[in-house]
Formats: C-alpha cells, structure tokens, sequence
C-alpha cells in the first residue's frame, strides 16, 4: 500500500495519498459512494423531498445522560434532519444543540475512514491505509504472540464510551482474558464516600426522578451544572423553580446553572468538604435535624468504644433475601432507654439513646451521634467559613433551608467537586448531612448523582448475552491509570475509544508508556488524541450507522428504546459488534458472540417480564422504536432500606478508623490549596468540566463547535490584566507536568485565582500540547481500600499562564 502522511489538523491540513491513486479523507482513504472527501458530505440535503426518503429511530447521547429518543429524516441516503422522537408523550420529547449537531458531526472531517497501519514514529501520525483483512491479522497476530511469550494478562482491552457502545459490549476482554485496567477513576471520588455509608450503588441508587424536582422546596446543586451538562434537563429545573422550589447552586464559577438559581453560593476550589462540614455543625447546634429519622433508620444510636474507636457489636449469619447466600456481619449494640442496657439494634422494643456515655464490661461506650459532636468541636461555622471563603450565614442558612426548608435535594455531579483528593471526604460529609435531616426516602428528596435526572425504570428482565464460563478477563494488575508509574506486565493494548487521554491525567506520562508498548492499537469513530500513538487504527461507525436494520436496546428515561438504522456505514467503518467478531474470529471464538445486532436485541427481550412483559422488536417497530415502562407513571425513588450491612444509613466508618476518617474530618486538596509552596511558580487552580458544546472529548470533531468553542481558556479579568492577556490571545499554561498553547477568554464568571476550560478535546486542535498535559495524576493511598479506588484529581491542579 502506498503512505499515508497524516499531520494533526483538520482535513483542509491533511496529507495528500502518496499511492492508490486516491484523495485523502480525515485520516485514510475516502472508500464510500465514491466520496472523495468528507467535506462533501456536509453539503446540505435539498429542502424538499425528492427521491429517497425515510425515517429512522434511535436513542442518543451516551456522556450527557439525557438518553433523547430522536427521529431521524434520512434522505437520498444521507442524515438530513434530527428531530425529537413524537412518540414520545409531549413531555418527554427533548433535543439540544449535540443533537441537532450530529448531521454535522457525523460527516466530521475528522473522521477515520479506513484501516490504517503506522509507518512513522509513535506520535507523528503517519500511516499507510490497508485493508480490514490485513489490520485484523495485525492486531490478533500481536495478541497471539504477546500472550504466548508474557501470559494472557499482557493484553490489554478497555471500551470506553467515547467509542459506539451501542454496536458492541465488550465481549474481547473476556473471549482472550485480557486485562481490563481494573477501577477507571473517573467520577467515583464523592461516591467513595457516599457509598460506604448507604451501600454500593448508592450514588446512582439514590437518585430520584426529573418529574420528582417540582415536588422539593429546596434543591441544592453542589458542584452541578444540568443546564450545560444536560441540557435536556432544563424544563425539569424550571418547572421545579415554578412550582417554588428553592434552586442553590455550590459553585466555583458562575455557572449558567448558578446564573438561573435563586442564589450561587461561590466556593473556594476543593473546599466543598469543608462548606457541607460547616452544614452539619450548624445542624447539630441548632437542634434542626431528626431525632426519630435518626434512630430508626441511621447508625447515630449505635455504640462505639471511646477507646479504641470500634463499633460495639456482635458478629453473626445474616442470609439475603434474595439470593439466599449467608455471610457475616456485625451487629451493633444501642443504649436501650427502657431498659438501661445495652441491646443489638435491631431487637424487637428497642428505643435507642441517640446521645450519651455508658460503661459496660469495663469499656466506656458513646453514641456515634454523642461521638460527631465531639469530633465535630473544631469545626465551626467561622471556621467553615474561613477554609471555604464563604460567610459563616451563607453557610448557616444553606443548612437552615436544607434542613427546615424540606423536602430536599442535595444532588452532585460527576464533576467539579468531585476533581479533587479530597473528593471522598465530601461524599462522606453528605452522608452525615443526609442522615441527620432524613432527607432520603420519600419523594421531593434525595442525595446523590443525578445522573439523567434518576427514574431509572431499566429492568432486570432484560437478558444478557453470556459467554461459555471459561471465558474470564484476567483479575486486573492494578489500574489503567497506574501503569505509568509501576511495573506491570501489559505489552500489548487494544482500546474501543480513546481511553488512555480520557481516563488519565499527565497524558505526557501516559502517552509515553504507551509508546514503550510492544503494540497498540486503537477503534476509534473520530481522530482522537490517541490515534497518533497507535500501530494499527480501525475505524468505527457512528450510533447513526449500521450494516443492519436494528442496532441494539437502550434505557431512555422512562422508556426502552430500540435502535434502528439510519444510514449505511459511513467509508470503511464497521460496527463494534462486527469489529469484535472479526478479531474473535481470529481464535475461533465468533461462534459465541452474538451473529447480528438484532440477534442480540431478541435475546435480551426474551424473558420480557415484570415493566417490559410484552415487549417485543415488532412492537417497537410499530412504534417508532420506543415502548414507555410499564411502571413509568411511579417514579423510582429513594429507599429506606440501605444497601449496608445493618440496612440503614451508616455516618460512622469504622473501617476508616487507621486513616482517621471514621467521621469525616477535613483535608485540603493535594495540590489546590492557599498554602502550598508551588504556589509561588504556579499561582492558578485550573480546572475543568462539561460544556453545552462537549461532553468530554466527544464532539471535538464537529466544525461548527469548533468554529466557536475550541481549545480556549477562561480567565478572571483581575488575572488577566495582571498577565496583560486579552480575550483572543495565544496563551501559554504551564506547571512541572507540562505544557500547552491554547486561546484566553476573559470572563467574569471566574473566581481570581483560578482558571476554567471544558473537559479536553482531540490534541491536534491545539496549537501545541493539550489541556491533560499539566493535570494532576496524584492518588489518594486510601482510597484503594475504597470501592472505586482512587480519583483522578483533574482539578486538583497548580499552573501558571502567559501570553504565547
């Protein structure tokens, strides 16, 4: 095959096709309807219809939880128009500017448009296209011979989301028991600190319905930004603020969420700890929390040995009610007010003490509530409001309405706040706040992410497709993002998406244990920043394309949602699905993979019980692809039976003891905070988070967004005029990580001190470097004893900035 020379800018940048005789495309050959460039594709669908016409249904957006339900008009074979899906009810029929965007976004310049094989140095981006047959072989031949030589955990596969998910699962890791890079680090530090207390799951258990907002006085937003992050949210936050909902938002930045809500509470960067800390000790003093919310469904009454710190209990065989299985479990002891004594929990006639000291058996024992107030002593409003830069009143009057203004939301996002080292001592402090009001558990209240605004009707009845039982990924090594930085035994990776800049700071670290790789390859839809680094690129389709009729079912808020059809594969790209078979195939292994995509989709709807009895893909075709849940009428909502080992909602972690966060006790960031030495080189807190023109990377190839949202940096105008930088200027950001080139935004709704840009976008949209060159790769030690393992503390991060 002839070379392929692929600089790193859009298509009116790229290389020409040394060889086969064709034009180049965004990053290989154009293969498609004698398509010659992408850019002919964008030329627009004629206003009235002629020749071939017809619409197609499917659900959207993946990153931005809104799960739309769109229509899409396809004409002459071409994505024409997108429009909400009017099956819908009224309601519920929804679309943003990402979504309009996708006719644009999908013909992207930027797109992969055949397989391609490296012919330059890791980083150059230069490549030869071949063909599928030859990139396959390539890829399963470098597996082969790595595991052969290293073991089968020397194969490396991960599936992000930025790929296709609709068109694949993921079925590689476990058909050739790859390593799979174990816990991500990506939006889990809150929920490390939230789950331990409510149960696993608990961030995403707890989330209560859009439909449910109306029904709240107070909702406050710690670090959430829905009316960026999720546009299709906003009617759900304005009918609540109509119906007199209280609207807070906690932010750093003057958000367009804060812009809309009755008060912005402004918050010093990774101190958000240390704001919801201030709010339990104003609720304790006040008296304003509840006493029978607290004994009968929190562990605030169980008692705790002064001395050792150990919560006093005895251990014994619990059986699940739903599995059967028996494990074991402490059972703590409360002082019973009737009686005197002490007594297990949950005996029947028990009325617990939630404050007190008692001595038995010759230890002294204290109330975990008794316990909070002692531990909480230092912490007061005025020191609240000195760590977090804002008034102790502000503070008191945030747990005044939360507490008395009820019922309550305390709703977070999978962002902002939850950046920092410091991200799970906050989620810890929204468990004590939560379980001191009783906010939980009935409707109009909650605390959590509200990822899609909750009412996850998706049911258990849905089949999954299960691979023969000696089909395991191997038990991960360590995390994808450690590898860097520890000897591991991965030589060879194969990722579906960009995962190694997505779901990792320092990418100059990253990027170069990826160049030391024995072989890399990647399938991506789009010329991700990744791309340039691997060995053998393949390319996918977009959620708008397939080689089938159907594509695959998704949960839509309230609904279930087949895929179908719109356009043909776009140049060479193939579905995930078809590209994990191609490769499975390799070993023989295709025969267990699904034949066709609507082969899998009757699968799952096999069993069609409980919300989906019924349910069937002729059904949903008579239907516009869409059948709403049986049960969608009753919102899901919060539970008071908690997914710990005593079914309530546990403040106390004793197993927290040996770092001294069996209450939350505040620290400041790893590297963000007022006191720190680096400060002096590297003044500035940068930070980032979504936009309503991205959703992480996704959408960077679109030309329109990029015409005016690209790489820029938002900037506090007291800053800027100390640096003599102007809205437009080239401006340089810097710390000891790295460095990177982009453009100054001078902008009011940031705090001095610190620095805003969206989460990333592809690296050849830089003028040199991108944003993950200088972020913080730091690891909080113990939160690998944690569920989720430790956060990627993105924001927790020191720069400085000039003029370029």
């Amino acid at each position: 095959m002839g070379e392929t020379t692929v600089s790193r800018g859009a298509l009116s940048r790229r290389s020409f096709l040394k060889g086969a005789g064709a034009a180049a495309g965004a990053l290989g050959l154009a293969g498609a309807a004698g398509m010659t460039t992408a850019q002919d594709w964008l030329a627009p669908a004629k206003a009235h219809a002629e020749g071939e016409e017809r619409v197609a249904y499917l659900c959207h957006q993946f990153h931005c939880l809104s799960a739309c339900c769109l229509k899409c008009t396809v004409r002459d074979g071409r994505l024409a128009l997108i429009e909400p899906n009017d099956a819908l009810r009224e309601e519920d029929q929804r679309i943003c500017l990402r979504g309009i965007n996708e006719i644009q976004h999908v013909y992207a310049a930027d797109r992969i448009q055949t397989p391609l094989r490296r012919v330059g140095e890791r980083g150059e981006g230069k490549f030869e296209a071949i063909t599928w047959d030859e990139a396959i072989k390539a890829v399963a031949d470098a597996i082969k011979e790595s595991q052969a030589k290293y073991g089968d955990n020397s194969f490396f596969f991960r599936k992000s989301t930025e790929a296709s998910s609709a068109h694949g699962s993921g079925y590689l890791a476990a058909l050739l028991h790859a390593e799979t890079g174990g816990n991500w680090g990506l939006d889990r530090g809150q929920a490390n600190g939230l789950d331990a207390g409510c149960g696993v799951g608990a961030f995403r258990a707890t989330n209560n319905a859009l439909a449910e907002w109306p029904l709240a006085s107070t909702i406050i937003f710690l670090g959430f930004n829905p009316l960026e992050s999720s546009i299709a949210w906003t009617k759900a936050f304005f009918d609540a603020k109509d119906a007199g909902a209280k609207i807070i938002t906690v932010d750093t930045r003057f958000s367009p969420t804060a812009s809309k809500s009755h008060q912005w509470v402004s918050v010093k960067p990774g101190t958000d700890a240390a704001l919801v800390i201030g709010m339990v000790r104003a609720i304790m003093d006040e008296g304003w929390y509840d006493e029978e919310f607290m004994k009968a469904h929190t562990g605030y009454p169980f008692l705790i040995d002064r001395a050792t710190g150990e919560v006093y209990g005895v251990m014994r065989d619990v059986t699940d009610e739903k599995t059967g299985k028996v494990s074991r479990k402490k059972a703590p002891y409360v002082w019973d007010v009737a009686t005197g004594t002490a007594r297990l929990f949950d005996e029947e006639g028990v009325d617990p003490a939630l404050e007190g000291t008692w001595e038995v058996d010759g230890r002294t024992l204290v109330t975990e509530f008794s316990a909070l107030r002692e531990a909480y002593e230092p912490y007061t409003l005025e020191w609240a409001g000195e760590v977090s830069s804002v008034d102790p009143a502000v503070i008191r009057g945030l747990a005044d309405d939360y507490a008395n203004r009820g019922p309550a939301f305390l709703c977070f996002g999978l962002g902002g706040p939850d950046k920092y080292t410091n991200a799970d001592v906050l989620g810890h402090a929204l468990v004590l706040v939560t379980a001191l009001t009783g906010n939980t558990g009935k409707k109009g209240c909650g605390t959590g992410w509200y990822g899609g605004g909750g009412a996850f009707h998706a049911t258990s009845a849905l089949q999954s497709w299960k691979l023969p039982e000696e089909f395991k990924a191997s038990k991960s090594q360590m995390p994808m993002y450690d590898m860097p930085y520890n000897d591991n035994n991965v030589h060879v990776a194969l990722t579906f998406g960009d995962a190694f800049t997505l779901e990792a700071a320092d990418a100059n670290s990253m990027l170069e244990w990826v160049k030391g790789l024995d072989f890399f390859a990647i399938c991506d839809i789009y010329h991700s920043s990744a791309v340039d680094y691997a060995d053998i690129v393949l390319p996918a389709c977009s959620k708008f394309e397939c080689d089938e009729e159907v594509t695959d079912l998704r949960d839509a808020k309230g609904y279930l949602s087949l895929g179908q059809k719109c356009i043909d594969p776009l140049f060479e790209s193939k579905t995930d699905l078809e590209i994990e078979r191609l490769i499975a195939a390799q070993w023989g292994y295709d025969q267990y993979l699904p034949k066709s995509h609507e082969e899998y989709a009757r699968h799952r709807l096999s069993k069609a019980k409980g919300n989906i009895e019924g349910f069937t893909i002729e059904k949903f075709q008579a239907n516009q692809g869409v059948l709403r849940y049986l049960d969608s009428d009753e919102p899901v909502r919060s539970t008071l039976k908690f997914a710990t080992d005593t079914g309530r909602m546990e403040p106390y972690y004793e197993k927290q003891i040996k770092f001294g966060q069996a209450f939350p006790t505040y620290e400041t960031p790893n590297e963000a905070y007022e006191d720190n030495a680096k400060r002096q080189q590297y003044p500035l807190v940068f930070m980032q988070g979504k936009s309503c023109f991205r959703i992480h990377a996704y959408y960077s190839a679109s030309a329109w967004f990029q015409e005016y949202f690209g790489p820029q940096v938002n900037i506090s105008p007291v800053d800027a005029e100390a640096r003599g930088i102007a809205t437009g200027d080239a401006v340089r950001i810097t710390n000891d990580r790295g460095t990177f080139v982009c453009t100054a935004l001078v902008n009011n709704a940031i705090q001095p001190g610190t620095l805003f840009m969206a989460e990333t976008t592809y690296n050849h949209y830089y003028p040199e470097g991108f944003l993950q060159n200088v972020t913080n790769s730091h690891r909080q030690e113990r939160c690998y004893e944690m569920t989720y393992g430790p956060q990627i503390p993105y924001n927790d991060t020191l720069v400085e900035i000039e003029k370029a």
